[in-house]
């Protein structure tokens, strides 16, 4: 089913693409198609869920002695090899999500979602005050924040950089502060 939506997204657009289409080439009816997928746009962003969830598991399971930046390092390493190894098939999935105001709008619900993920993840690892989960909200926003300008920096530069180096670049950045400088 993906692929063949792929397939259509890629020859028509998203726009373009019917759920009519994609079930008739599939084999399968509008019916099943929603026993599996919500939407159209969740082809673009299948197992949504299951990688947040499993994104959650990965911060959790942190020690209680690794920093937050560490913690940070260590996904970097890890989600960096792996979209490494599926850049092409990443790119074109921007490409596609460039193209659509839905898609967009998708992806930036999608990151609001990570951006809560951390944010309560995060509070849960420090004390708990309302001083806590504003320090929590705001480094989760920072932190969706890095990694929006990373990919789009990855992106335009068609997947060439090394995605782990210019992402730990990103979290030295983010951890050394960025002081007020004049925008002369």
């Amino acid at each position: 089913m993906l692929r063949v939506a792929h397939t259509f997204f890629a020859e028509k657009g998203f726009r373009a693409t019917t759920l009519e289409e994609i079930c008739a080439e599939a084999v399968i009816s509008k019916r099943t198609f929603f026993r599996y997928f919500p939407d159209k746009e969740a082809l673009v962003f299948p197992n949504r869920e299951e990688r947040l969830a499993n994104f959650v598991s990965f911060l959790e399971a942190a020690t209680s002695t690794e920093g937050v930046y560490a913690t940070l390092r260590r996904a970097t390493r890890l989600f960096g090899r792996e979209y490494g190894h599926h850049s092409e098939t990443l790119l074109n999935r921007q490409l596609l999500v460039m193209s659509s105001p839905a898609l967009l709008a998708r992806e930036r619900e999608i990151d609001r979602d990570w951006e809560r993920a951390i944010a309560v993840t995060f509070t849960a690892r420090m004390s708990g005050t309302e001083k806590d989960e504003l320090r929590a909200r705001v480094l989760a926003g920072a932190i969706i924040g890095v990694v929006r300008a990373t990919m789009t920096v990855w992106f335009e530069r068609e997947c060439r950089d090394n995605l782990v180096e210019l992402g730990l670049d990103a979290i030295d950045h983010l951890e050394s502060g960025f002081p007020a400088v004049p925008l002369s």
